[in-house]
């Protein structure tokens, strides 16, 4: 009975937020609070599926649960991407029956790095994709090394848990148990590099054995293929492999079969062999897989592109993460044409507006003499603007503007199409989209 009442109350909460707009997770903290043992008392009808890592979590999840119900499979997951233990609960509770039961043929869901091991405790999981570990939100998640024993922490409450891992990334691929493990690669494409030209790179010794790791090849940051120069760890087969990878025409081929994505950037180029690898080994056709992902839209915000006084601009999200801004750089110095760059920084909320230290692990560098400006925006933009001096990049490049309200007056003063990189945790970079729709 106590879990019905709070299940009730956990609905009708969920339904306000939807008709409010309110926020995916306060439902989930109020069951909890009421039951904190709430979600032990779900059965689930269909398999769990549990996504996480540094990056692409919340593309490649939603990616995954929209192929499955393109192909006619019923679905439930955390698509707004509260994915903390009290999003999952709002999510899980609220599509499940007053007795407890998820009537799922699928459940997948996003959850955080850190955040897996107690959710784990609660639901029984049936596959794990990891899609890799980055130095990520420092001040709040350390190094990764300290991320990757929190999965294996996680891994070690689920005994039956299929693993699915990038055999292209060498500290999550050090997850591995045997007979319990699939793998996902991609091969070298035209914008894979000989070295490391990311402003981070986590893994130069070996995890097993602490010997220098060498790479024949890099796709960014540390991930590419890799063996170590003492012991037997390196890249391994992978189970389903992305190659022939076509970036201006956005296809590739996985494990021979052709597939088009609606993805030009390498790291969505990833996601999408993980969403196939996902999805095959869950009994989806490739045939479904690809008529699914031919219709599918990533959520609002991460990438958008319109128009603005007759110049392209594009929004790319990448949060407060070295790893994702770099590629988004990188994105960006592969365009034709005269560029700018909104760079927008926030503060930290969870850190009471202090940490600006992860804006030098990102190569700013590569930027000098490739873009007409950048422009400075956010609560932190003079620290971004000292950041991109010590980088290199000279004065008259720059233009500082905190204030979102005059950023259109700030970009009247630049050239070329836009692009917005919203370095932002939690913020208001929506505002900015808003102004320059006006």
């Amino acid at each position: 009975m106590k879990y019905a009442f709070v299940a009730l109350v956990c609905k009708m909460l969920t339904l306000a937020g939807k008709i409010l707009g309110g926020g995916t997770d306060l439902p989930g903290k109020i069951a909890l609070k009421m039951y904190p043992q709430i979600m032990k008392k779900l059965s689930f009808k269909g398999k769990v599926i549990a996504v996480t890592g540094s990056n692409g979590k919340t593309t490649t999840s939603n990616l995954i649960a929209h192929i499955m119900r393109e192909s006619g499979y019923k679905v439930v997951n955390n698509e707004l991407g509260s994915n903390m233990k009290s999003g999952i609960t709002s999510a899980l509770v609220s599509a499940a029956s007053l007795s407890g039961k998820v009537k799922a043929d699928y459940v997948v869901l996003e959850v955080d790095e850190c955040y897996s091991r107690f959710i784990f405790e609660d639901i029984k999981v049936d596959y794990y994709l990891v899609l890799n570990l980055l130095r990520d939100q420092v001040a709040r998640n350390g190094n990764p090394d300290v991320v990757f024993e929190k999965i294996a922490e996680a891994i070690s409450k689920q005994p039956d848990m299929t693993l699915i891992l990038n055999a292209n990334e060498p500290i999550s691929m050090n997850l591995t148990i045997p007979d319990r493990t699939l793998y996902f690669a991609m091969e070298r494409t035209s914008r894979s590099t000989d070295e490391c030209v990311s402003g981070t790179h986590d893994c130069k010794i070996c995890p097993r054995c602490f010997h220098e790791m060498k790479y024949d090849f890099y796709h960014y940051n540390h991930l590419g293929q890799f063996h170590c120069s003492n012991c037997d760890y390196g890249t391994p087969k992978a189970d389903f492999l992305g190659t022939q990878i076509d970036f201006d025409n956005k296809k590739l081929l996985i494990n021979g079969e052709a597939v088009t994505i609606p993805f030009d950037t390498t790291f969505n180029m990833f996601n999408s062999i993980a969403a196939c690898a996902v999805c095959s080994t869950v009994g989806i056709t490739m045939e479904q897989f690809r008529s699914g992902i031919a219709g599918f839209k990533g959520a609002k915000g991460r990438r958008e592109s319109f128009s603005f006084e007759g110049r392209t601009v594009n929004l790319m999200l990448t949060k407060q993460n070295a790893a994702s801004l770099d590629q988004s750089i990188s994105f960006v110095l592969e365009q034709e044409g005269d560029k700018t760059i909104l760079l927008f920084v926030n503060n930290v909320i969870y850190l009471d507006y202090k940490d600006v230290s992860w804006l030098y692990d990102v190569a700013f560098q590569r930027l000098n003499g490739k873009v007409k400006n950048v422009v400075c925006s956010g609560n932190r933009a003079l620290d971004t603007a000292i950041r991109l001096k010590a980088a290199g990049i000279p004065e008259d490049v720059l233009i500082y503007e905190n204030d979102i309200t005059k950023v259109k007056d700030a970009l009247r003063r630049t050239e070329g199409d836009i692009y917005i990189l919203a370095a932002s945790a939690f913020g208001d970079e929506g505002k900015i989209i808003e102004e320059l729709k006006k």
